[in-house]
């Protein structure tokens, strides 16, 4: 997963001006079970669904109410002014063109919920372990997550507003993070890299019961180390 440093700041160039907090959403994310069951192999000859599972068709009316949300929370979470800046600079934006352009090489794609999640996870497991992926490793998590999103409970109860808005969620969180991480590797800034690293450990364990850094990625996604 490339940085593509001068082109998110593009999009939203305000986001360098905001602190890293832990970020994440927590009720976007696959459930526990369902990740742990992927990851250690369990069910995987009969839940391969197709491709269609996770996908939702888009309405801005879902778009618009996912980056109010998001920039609600960015206020609440960021210290002031700057998350009030930070979320602005997003909503003034389109998002989600700027996540597409971030992730396309990877192969992901808006539109689908298994994309926008396999992406967050790619982005926290590169900074996690300063390492990174390529496209079809990060198809491979795709096709994982998909698995662990279909088996977790009450996705099929969502509709696709509901997938929407939590895919956009997670998209607008993805740009504050890359646009960090980035920011941090641009200036040399050892220490604010460590930050983030550390960030996305925490973050991973609090929420999902997973230690990034405990993860090897290969051409048929995570495996436990």
């Amino acid at each position: 997963m490339t940085h593509r440093f001068a082109r998110l700041l593009a999009l939203v160039p305000l986001l360098l001006a905001a602190p890293a907090g832990a970020g994440g959403l927590p009720t976007v994310l696959p459930d526990s079970g369902a990740i742990a069951d992927v990851l250690d192999g369990r069910g995987e000859a009969k839940a391969r669904p197709p491709a269609s599972a996770t996908a939702y068709r888009t309405a801005p009316e879902a778009g618009a109410e996912a980056r109010r949300a998001y920039a609600e929370w960015m206020s609440l979470m960021r210290s002031a002014p700057n998350g009030r800046r930070v979320a602005a600079a997003l909503g003034d934006r389109d998002p989600v063109r700027g996540w597409a352009k971030i992730v396309g090489d990877d192969g992901l794609h808006p539109g689908d919920m298994a994309d926008a999640v396999a992406g967050y996870w790619l982005l926290n497991w590169t900074i996690a372990n300063g390492a990174d992926s390529d496209r079809e490793e990060a198809e491979a998590v795709r096709r994982q997550v998909r698995r662990m999103i279909v088996a977790s409970p009450g996705f099929q109860r969502l509709d696709d507003a509901a997938r929407q808005r939590l895919s956009e969620a997670l998209m607008l969180d993805f740009l504050v993070l890359h646009a960090a991480h980035a920011d941090a590797l641009a200036r040399g800034d050892r220490a604010a890299a460590d930050r983030l690293a550390k960030a996305a450990v925490a973050r991973f364990r609090e929420q999902l019961g997973v230690d990034l850094r405990a993860l090897r990625l290969t051409d048929e996604g995570f495996v436990r180390s």
